[in-house]
Parts: structure tokens; sequence; C-alpha cells
């Protein structure tokens, strides 16, 4: 027997379609749709009330994500990750780093990808790791962007699932089995798991990724492209009277 969708969840779905649309389509910034959304939940489970609860409930119930443990955990994390960046905490190992990969690139390639592997697993991956490490390091010329930072970020997103608050999908999961009464994770529950699959994708992002990205640096394209440019000054002299001529002001030299 075919079950299928009740109201709420086709509206559900309407939404989410709508919302991603507009994030698509770039004309409105990311905050208003987001807002708008929140409203429009906000708003829908009041005129289509969930089973079994009253419409005066349906707000309660879209505003009670704000409050969930996991969200909270994230945006404390988040904060962190900012106060990284905004302090410059990571600024000695960026450029231990940037010296380690002038002086010898494979292991400089290695130490940044341990790095990134083993700092995702205590701080939140996104705004640290992916936003600062990386760009910092190719900005100051210490590693060829076009060949490193897919391989970083690839540790990253790795390392983030080794522990429950690495990644916001596995504080999510631990959040949801919580609440649906199974057992509780611990912090380091994933990490056999994925410590089992960083032995084979550690080697493959130091010694085979980047030799299968393409060289797209500034300096190889500045080699590449030549642009020609020519400017004709001057033009075809007017005939003047004599008289007129002898009026105008004369060129020096």
């Amino acid at each position: 027997m075919v079950v299928f969708p009740s109201l709420q969840a086709l509206l559900a779905i309407l939404l989410a379609t709508t919302m991603f649309v507009a994030f698509a389509r770039g004309k409105i910034a990311t905050e208003i749709i987001s807002l708008v959304t929140i409203v429009a939940i906000a708003l829908g489970l009041y005129l289509f009330p969930l089973p079994g609860n009253r419409p005066e409930q349906g707000p309660a119930i879209a505003f009670a994500g704000f409050g969930h443990p996991a969200l909270i955990t994230i945006c404390a994390l988040m904060a962190m990750g900012r106060g990284l960046v905004m302090t410059g905490a990571l600024e000695p190992i960026v450029q231990v780093l940037g010296q380690l990969w002038r002086a010898n690139r494979p292991l400089g390639m290695l130490a940044t990808l341990l790095l990134a592997f083993s700092q995702s697993m205590v701080i939140n991956d996104t705004p640290v790791l992916v936003l600062l490490l990386p760009v910092q390091l190719a900005s100051q010329g210490a590693m060829a962007s076009s060949k490193t930072l897919m391989p970083v970020n690839s540790a990253v997103l790795i390392g983030g699932m080794a522990t429950t608050i690495g990644s916001s999908t596995n504080l999510l999961v631990v959040s949801i089995a919580r609440d649906q009464g199974l057992a509780p994770m611990t912090v380091f529950h994933f990490t056999p798991i994925v410590a089992t699959a960083a032995i084979v994708a550690l080697p493959y992002l130091w010694f085979v990724m980047p030799r299968l990205l393409p060289d797209i640096s500034r300096e190889s394209e500045q080699h590449r492209r030549r642009f020609i440019g020519s400017l004709r000054v001057g033009g075809r002299k007017r005939p003047c009277r004599q008289d007129h001529c002898r009026d105008l002001p004369q060129a020096a030299g």
C-alpha cells in the first residue's frame, strides 16, 4: 500500500525547494531568505498544525529547534573557530608550515594534511581549517593552491568524521540517536572506523591526488597568456590657412 505524504510534509518539501531555488538565483541575500523561511515554517505550523497539536503550539515547535543541544554545540564551535581566526591563534603554525613548504614541498604537504586531519577532530572544520589554514598558505605563495587545496579539504572532511564534535552532521546524528533512546555515543565513537579509512585515504591525498589536479596557478597562466596592445598616436594632418596656423601655439620640442 502506497502511503502519500501528509499536507505538512508536502508543504515542507515545497518550502525547501523554494528556498533552494532562491539560494541558487542569488538575487536575494542569504540572510533574508533564511529569515523568511523561519517565519514561513512558524506560520505554516500555525495555519496547518501537526496531527495532535493545537495551532498555537506551531510557533513553539518551529522555534524549539533553536534550543536544541546540537545547534547550540554547533554555534559554540563556530564561535570558537571564529575566535581563532580573529585572534590569529593559528598564525604561528601557518608560518612554520610556510617555511616547511618552501624547504621541502612533499614534507610540507604531509604536515599540512596531518594537521588538517587532527585539528578537524577537535575543532569544527568549516570556519578554521577550510577557510583559514589553506587560504593563508596559498596567499603566502607557500604552496600551489590548485594542487593542494582540494587534498587539504578532503583531509579536513575525513578528520571531522572521526569525532562527534568534528562535524555538524555527526552532532545531529548523535543528538537524534539520543532523542530516540539509543545508547549514548562518546566523542571518539567513530574514530576507529575513520582511522581505518584514513590509512588508505591520507597516502592517496599525499601522493596521487596532487598529480591528478591541473596546475592553474597565476604564474603558469602568465607564461601561457600574452597580450599585445598597440596605440596609434596622431593622424592625418589637416590643412589650415596660413594666418590661422600662425596663431596656433607652437609645441615644445
